[in-house]
């Protein structure tokens, strides 16, 4: 299709009557706005962007906070059971080495 074609489409449907209220004509006239209006302006988006950053702590405070004292909670059962397993690899290699001493001691009272 042509430009000059497509123009004409373009131009016959606005202009169809069913098409005619939707289609506004606008002039878009530049505001001019006083040094008050353009810092409350200002202080209006910046508010509402230190809302939004306090609004977003607060939900990563919600999950950070939770989410580290499990992490913590995790660590010292971990190392509670480090400990634990450590004594009973004590308890178990002191009745290891006392068994085979009293076996060995019991062999040689028969020979």
């Amino acid at each position: 299709m042509s430009m000059e074609s497509t123009e004409m489409i373009r131009d016959a449907y606005i202009c169809l009557p069913e098409h005619a209220s939707s289609f506004t004509q606008t002039k878009l006239v530049p505001e001019i706005y006083t040094k008050d209006e353009i810092n409350e302006m200002f202080n209006g988006i910046y508010g509402e962007q230190e809302k939004n950053k306090e609004d977003f702590q607060m939900k990563l405070d919600g999950v950070y906070y939770p989410l580290n004292d499990s992490i913590s909670w995790l660590t010292t059962c971990m190392e509670e059971m480090r400990q634990d397993i450590a004594r009973i690899q004590r308890a178990n290699d002191v009745s290891r080495s006392t068994s085979i001493d009293r076996h060995r001691s019991i062999v040689a009272y028969t020979h």
